[in-house]
């Protein structure tokens, strides 16, 4: 199993890839609008930068109403550890079916 640090390193370098951010700039804090001033068309190629990295088949509409559920409706922008937070889950939903 990957560790949590793991998993945020390549988070954000899949983040920073698409964003072109600097190296160190994004947190587990930072928010997606709010900070990355990351736009809808971004999502798609942050999901398959994710994807590259883990393995994972990230959906951006199945982690919104992941986060939705733990958050409340009334949210707006999401954290790069609300992103953290669904991945991690889906990479156990993804384990425990391959059992």
């Amino acid at each position: 199993m990957i560790t949590e640090q793991d998993l945020f390193d390549k988070v954000e370098e899949a983040v920073r890839t698409v964003l072109n951010t600097a190296e160190g700039e994004i947190t587990r804090t930072s928010m997606f609008k709010a900070d990355l001033n990351t736009e809808s068309i971004d999502y798609l190629d942050i999901s398959f930068e994710i994807e590259q990295r883990t393995g994972l088949e990230l959906d951006f509409t199945e982690a919104w109403q992941y986060i939705i559920e733990k958050k409340g409706a009334d949210t707006t922008d999401i954290s790069i550890q609300d992103l953290l937070d669904y991945v991690k889950h889906a990479m156990e939903q993804k384990t425990g079916e391959q059992q």
